[in-house]
């Protein structure tokens, strides 16, 4: 098991940094799926007691990201195909409602924090900042949520996408990140002229590309995948 990051704060509850930082290493594959997840080696990173660890491995195998068996141990959860497709339906409906919602209150402002996401996308392709442009990414959706009205729906779009976003991290098809901020830039230019027809169409392509890139993976890399 590799080091994760994780500054312990001890003013605040361990288990809920020590879910935090698996959390993190599990959805962007430092942690690949099928790895074993190690108490003691946690332990002892992070220098804390069995009972915050045995409690956010919990509440990550509630979630679906890691598969404790008796006797066995910890391991972080195959990656589930029925789960992507259920991840993508609920995002996209939610997205679609939100980036309509967007389209009519779109401001000249909005569309200057918009543009700043994406130089910034760029700026992170031309560092090989593969972390950096997916926090990006991640601003570039939550944004069209602000902009809507809707931040409060952020959260439970970020917590439906796990199984999405651990797969596109899998993925890791560094052509694709180009391709992905023109991607933005006509959702961006569909919202700057609050047309919610056009917003909607370049969402739901922009959205619906994972298929493409599943249909594309490698064979090797399928074993890491389950129904």
């Amino acid at each position: 098991m590799g080091q994760l990051a994780l500054v312990l704060d001890r003013r605040g509850s361990v288990a809920d940094q020590v879910h935090a930082a698996l959390r993190k290493a599990i959805l962007d594959v430092s942690l690949t799926p099928g790895a074993a997840i190690s108490e003691n080696s946690i332990c002892r990173q992070f220098d804390v007691s069995r009972t915050p660890v045995r409690a956010a491995i919990q509440r990550l195998s509630e979630e679906g990201l890691v598969d404790v068996f008796p006797q066995q141990g910890s391991f972080v959860s195959r990656i589930k195909i029925g789960g992507i497709h259920d991840s993508h339906f609920v995002r996209r409906t939610l997205e679609i409602a939100l980036v309509r919602e967007a389209a009519k209150r779109w401001t000249p402002e909005a569309g200057a924090r918009l543009g700043a996401i994406l130089r910034a996308q760029e700026e992170t392709i031309a560092a090989g900042d593969v972390d950096g442009f997916h926090r990006e990414d991640e601003r570039f959706h939550q944004l069209i949520a602000v902009e809507a009205g809707r931040e409060g729906v952020w959260p439970h779009i970020l917590a439906t996408k796990a199984q999405l976003t651990r797969f596109i991290r899998f993925s890791g098809n560094s052509e694709r990140l180009p391709v992905v901020v023109e991607e933005h830039r006509r959702i961006g230019e569909a919202l700057g002229a609050r047309d919610a027809d056009a917003a909607e169409a370049a969402l739901t392509a922009h959205l619906d590309k994972i298929f493409i890139l599943f249909e594309h993976m490698p064979d090797e890399e399928r074993r890491h995948f389950e129904p």
